[in-house]
């Protein structure tokens, strides 16, 4: 609990953002973090470049976008933009099916903001690959050092923590890209700090995806304007009436430094194999799993069982569209029961709104257990014929206990981007994986350049 009657730290800010800059400077990320890091950077490419055709980025495209030549690309598009648009359209592509990376402890998705700000500005600047994967590396534990610091409060308000702290890790990525001083640095995140956005009202919504690209875009602008000596308080985390205060008032700024540079919260990123909320991953596992001993008997009522949390955010009993079924654990559950796998087709609008799935649907409940795991669920349905069947899954299927291989994140990839770029999806995939060896990342989305088509 943060002692109000004693005066507040006045040097966490800069202690916080000098650290990350002197690991940037000395390449002192360790191999480790830098593996994790290739993971998260190929999964938030992918879901970015497969959803690079969605009403969502044709709409934004439409208002940041332009033919010309001036600019720069937009990823799978010929379109074109500034380092703002690039950054807000790129990150919002990024977050849009909510298939991105998820760090479990916080919720908070990292990569799609990061992805936006390296683009923008790796792309402007000419940075190598290894730049890239330094500094998208450090933008990510960025954000999640100062969202575990704030959580669960937070996110408990109402707030929509990938939009809160999105922002501060773009900001350290497109400060590090720029070649920003220290103090520039530090000038960038206080920058960030007052260009927060998003509240979890938005969900299911184009907002959420909104949230995720204006952070990106926010951090970007916060360093361009950090690099032309705008001031910010010195004090933007720990000060009296500042992120600490206003977000978190019973959170300790200092815990963003703790362990710094030797503990890495980005290592404990992690991958969905649903693109959904991830609090509905147990119970679709389960459901998947029971889904090929229903020998083609009709499902008469199912129960899952689960964390309190599944009701609070995936609670929403019969969703109208592909977007709000996203925060639906029912339909999740009704889709793998009913087809025996869950991708983005159990997720658009027509097969949300198809009557076996209304009907099965609405024939499932949810039984809130405060003793079950976050990753934890069971699943009992029972059949036509009386019979019962059962499935408990300790532990999601992308969660910490049982992460994603990389042979399975590459599966999802390819599955990803095969209907964007076709037969150049290989290309991309082999490229994202060697991202420190590009020598510009023109040359890295190479597979993924569009010429002469318009929107």
């Amino acid at each position: 609990m943060r002692d109000k009657d004693r005066a507040p730290r006045t040097d966490i800010t800069r202690r916080f953002t000098d650290t990350l800059h002197g690991l940037y400077q000395d390449r002192a990320v360790p191999e480790e973090v830098l593996a994790e890091s290739r993971r998260s950077w190929v999964n938030v490419v992918h879901t970015a470049i497969g959803a690079a055709r969605h009403p969502i980025v044709d709409a934004m495209v439409s208002v940041h976008g332009g033919s010309g030549a001036e600019g720069l690309p937009f990823l799978a598009r010929s379109e074109r933009s500034d380092v703002y648009g690039i950054a807000l359209v790129t990150g919002t592509a990024a977050h849009i099916e909510d298939f991105d990376d998820t760090h479990l402890a916080t919720v908070i998705h990292p990569g799609a903001a990061c992805l936006g700000a390296a683009l923008a500005i790796g792309g402007r600047h000419g940075s190598s690959g290894a730049e890239v994967l330094h500094a998208f590396a450090l933008g990510i534990e960025a954000q999640l050092r100062v969202g575990v610091a704030l959580t669960p409060s937070h996110y408990d308000e109402g707030w929509h923590i990938t939009g809160t702290c999105g922002v501060i890790g773009a900001a350290v990525t497109a400060g590090l890209l720029l070649g920003l001083d220290r103090p520039g640095l530090a000038r960038a995140v206080g920058l960030a700090v007052s260009q927060t956005v998003g509240h979890r009202e938005g969900f299911g919504s184009s907002v959420k995806p909104f949230n995720a690209g204006k952070a990106g875009a926010n951090g970007v602008l916060a360093a361009l304007l950090a690099e032309q000596e705008l001031t910010s308080p010195t004090t933007a985390l720990e000060g009296r009436q500042g992120l600490f205060a206003v977000f978190s008032p019973a959170a300790d700024p200092e815990d963003v430094l703790r362990d710094i540079g030797v503990r890495w919260e980005s290592c404990d990123n992690a991958y969905k194999p649903y693109p959904c909320g991830i609090v509905s991953h147990p119970a679709i596992d389960a459901a998947v799993a029971l889904a090929p001993r229903l020998q083609g008997r009709d499902v008469v009522s199912a129960d899952v069982l689960c964390h309190p949390l599944v009701v609070e955010l995936t609670g929403n009993p019969q969703p109208e569209n592909g977007l709000r079924a996203k925060f639906s654990t029912v339909h999740g559950v009704a889709a793998g029961l009913l087809d025996a796998t869950v991708g983005l087709p159990q997720y658009a609008d027509a097969r949300v709104t198809a009557t076996d799935v209304r009907d099965l649907r609405a024939a499932t409940t949810l039984s809130p257990d405060p003793d079950c795991a976050r990753d934890e669920a069971t699943v009992r349905v029972r059949l036509s014929d009386g019979t019962e069947l059962v499935e408990h899954v300790r532990h999601a299927r992308g969660s910490n206990a049982r992460p994603l291989t990389d042979e399975e994140l590459a599966a999802k990839s390819l599955a990803l981007t095969g209907p964007v770029l076709g037969e150049r999806a290989g290309d991309m995939l082999e490229s994202a994986w060697g991202l420190d060896r590009s020598p510009t990342l023109a040359d890295h989305f190479a597979p993924a350049r569009v010429e002469g088509a318009t929107a």
